[in-house]
């Protein structure tokens, strides 16, 4: 069940009507709930991180057959099979970001991680008619969601988050007065009265940022006016995105395959969010207390499995040349939603009107520091949504026994994606009908056996994104552009074992976005406003994929 249930409902109807009152959002506004973004980045899978082969042909696997990927690729590549199969492949991740701004943290995440874990069984072989039934079972990694970027730059003296917190607070009409009577019998306070889009700002308000008129009307309080403001951000993201499938690969006469797979994905991502403000005061304004900084502290985990089907048949009109075709549905995910956050600030009391307790500087001691309790969405709670569906084709040619080409294009529809259940009711349909649309991906690959026991391969491929506009500023950065290149070595040390080598190079592009906004309708491009920051990640695979045959 959603943990944090009572009186919501009533909150939302509120919520309802501030919205249309007041947008507001930004990387650092946005956390306590899934967005598209969310659901985006969970369906962008590039399937060149699976096998050391397939990721050295840059995932261009849809008409080769014969290996692990293609039960998550291609599942009539299954029924291409001659023997039985173990592979195992491990591989360390490390991603790189870089933002137009100052640094402030690391910006970078290794991860050593399992790329794939598979088998394939031989249950019928023949000289005529169906001569192969195989089937796989397989783990397959498909998205990456480690990396942190960071920075640092200064702001505007009246642009601080502070404002649009303000701003949220008095759009809907949530009074201190309110607040103050918002604590149990316990003296604990009742997080659950209000709805998480607000939770940034009911912090702010018990750290001291933003305080009411007695009327309702908010604005900055305890920040130093006209300050010098510096504020730094921090985003580091750990997780993967995989499959555990199961494929039949049947083969017909060595001329044509048909293969199915149902698969079982599993999602996991955990973000850290970090941002904060420092205050250089002039001495010239008067004022009873002064902040020098405050630190917000969120973490969002959220894990769900979904369940899909894939279909692909591949055809050998001659014996050099495959062509292949497959069909992936969108994935059902059911995804779990965990946040919480936390602020602290430090102020130094200059007229101490209040009584607080300082120390023997002049800072309010204890310093303000609180945080939210535990949002779980879970149970009748979760979220619901599918992914895009795909569709893939890929031709290959082997020349002279010794060199494979292989092309493969894939189309996937992401303006199909679709919210099934939230605990906020339908979301996005539309956003997601309107900035969205269907993606390209063209893949190609080469691997030259140049002795019979081993072969080099290269391989190349291209994203085109998946936006309606590239260079719109969304709340979020979304990736709209992804390249790579790799290659790697494939050595047979035996009749029954191989070892495979890959490494691979890819860099996401990003869309410009800000860490907050906030803005009431007729503002044209006013209100409050962060800087906006750009910011590219690229990471390095290295991979190897070890095989028993028998």
């Amino acid at each position: 069940m959603r943990k944090i249930v009572s009186l919501l409902c009533s909150a939302l109807l509120l919520c309802g009507v501030a919205k249309a009152q007041y947008d507001s959002g930004g990387v650092i506004i946005d956390p306590s709930t899934i967005t598209a973004f969310d659901m985006f980045n969970s369906a962008h899978t590039q399937f060149n991180t699976i096998t050391a082969r397939s990721a050295a042909m840059a995932g261009a696997m849809t008409s080769l057959g014969a290996d692990a990927s293609s039960m998550s690729i291609n599942p009539a590549g299954v029924g291409m099979y001659r023997t039985n199969e173990i592979t195992i492949t491990p591989m360390l991740s490390f991603s790189r970001s870089k933002t137009d701004a100052q640094p402030f943290e690391g910006n970078g995440a290794n991860r050593f991680a399992l790329g794939n874990f598979g088998m394939v069984a031989k249950f019928r072989e023949s000289s005529t008619g169906i001569t192969a039934i195989n089937m796989g079972l397989s783990y397959n990694r498909l998205a990456d969601f480690n990396y942190k970027y960071s920075f640092t730059a200064p702001t505007y003296a009246d642009m601080s988050i502070a404002s649009v917190y303000a701003d949220q607070l008095s759009s809907a009409n949530i009074t201190a007065a309110q607040l103050k009577q918002s604590y149990d019998s316990f003296g604990n306070f009742s997080w659950s009265r209000y709805d998480p889009t607000y939770w940034g700002a009911i912090l702010a308000y018990k750290t001291g940022l933003v305080n009411d008129d007695g009327s309702g009307i908010w604005s900055v309080d305890m920040r130093p006016l006209s300050a010098v403001t510096t504020s730094a951000a921090t985003v580091e993201s750990k997780g993967s995105a995989g499959e555990w499938v199961w494929s039949l690969g049947i083969n017909f006469n060595s001329k044509f395959y048909l293969g199915m797979s149902f698969g079982l994905s599993t999602i996991s991502q955990e973000k850290h969010i970090y941002y904060g403000e420092d205050y250089t005061a002039s001495p010239m304004v008067e004022q009873n207390y002064r902040m020098e900084y405050f630190n917000y502290d969120q973490i969002t985990k959220m894990k769900g499995t979904g369940v899909n089907f894939k279909i692909g048949g591949i055809y050998r009109p001659i014996e050099n040349l495959r062509i292949g075709l497959a069909f992936h549905t969108p994935t059902y995910y059911s995804v779990t939603y965990k946040y919480q956050g936390g602020m602290t600030s430090r102020i130094k009391a200059l007229n101490n009107v209040d009584d607080y307790t300082v120390d023997s500087q002049g800072y309010i001691n204890p310093p303000f520091s609180e945080q939210t309790e535990v949002l779980i969405d879970d149970g009748d709670y979760s979220w619901r949504y599918t992914t895009p569906m795909r569709l893939m084709a890929g031709v290959s040619y082997t020349v002279a026994k010794q060199l494979i080409l292989s092309v493969d294009y894939e189309r996937s529809w992401y303006n199909t994606m679709r919210m099934k259940n939230s605990p906020y009711g339908p979301l996005y349909k539309g956003f997601i009908k309107d900035e969205f649309e269907g993606s390209n991906t063209l893949r190609a690959g080469a691997e030259w056996r140049f002795i019979p026991q081993m072969a080099i391969r290269l391989g190349y491929g291209f994203w085109s994104g998946a936006l309606d506009d590239d260079d719109k500023v969304y709340s979020s950065p979304v990736v709209y552009r992804t390249e790579y290149m790799s290659t790697g070595l494939g050595i047979a040390l035996s009749k029954h074992f191989s070892v495979d080598l890959a490494y691979s190079y890819s860099k996401n592009s990003l869309t410009p976005y800000m860490t907050f906004y906030g803005s009431y309708p007729g503002d044209y491009g006013g209100g409050a406003l962060s800087g906006r920051f750009n910011t590219s990640i690229a990471r390095h695979n290295a991979m190897v994929t070890l095989t028993v045959k028998f």
